[in-house]
């Protein structure tokens, strides 16, 4: 991996904006074919940012805390108390992270496409929620979409061997 100094950052200058190629397999006739979509990495950060700000936070509960339970030798509880607990296996807590990671992965991939999304007539679609559209109506499955997303967000994610081999 090639190394650069730099000496000086300039406003207006995107140094940092990295692009690449998602590799997504599709199977044509029966044999294993190779997609490179285009993919940036401007602006993902911030978005992630964003998203989790959002976040969806688990219902809070009362509960009775007896002395003999885990929870009561750990913080030192001597008699029955009534405390309040984050309940992360609430149902509608756990669709609501489901869906916030769902939109969250709709939104990398939008923003982080290299390429012009077109509709049947050949223009280019423009509107956040066609796109969307679109991309569900054209088969992606969930793999496909996972590996665009890991993709995009891997343009500036060191990996384990990158930091062992560069960075030592």
């Amino acid at each position: 991996m090639k190394s650069k100094r730099l000496k000086k950052l300039t406003k207006g200058k995107n140094v940092f904006l990295s692009k690449g190629v998602s590799k997504v397999k599709v199977t044509e006739d029966g044999k294993p074919i190779c997609y490179e979509i285009p993919v940036k990495s401007t602006g993902i950060t911030e978005l992630v940012d964003t998203f989790g700000k959002q976040t969806p936070k688990p219902p809070v509960k009362n509960m009775k805390v007896t002395p003999d339970s885990d929870i009561a030798k750990e913080m030192g509880y001597t008699r029955n108390e009534w405390i309040k607990m984050h309940d992360f296996t609430d149902q509608g807590y756990l669709d609501e992270v489901k869906e916030h990671e769902s939109d969250l992965g709709i939104a990398i991939v939008m923003k982080g496409l290299d390429l012009i999304l077109e509709d049947e007539e050949g223009k280019e679609i423009t509107d956040h929620d066609q796109k969307i559209e679109t991309l569900k109506e054209m088969g992606m499955s969930g793999d496909q979409f996972s590996q665009i997303v890991d993709d995009i967000m891997n343009l500036t994610r060191w990996t384990e061997e990158e930091q062992k081999h560069f960075l030592s």
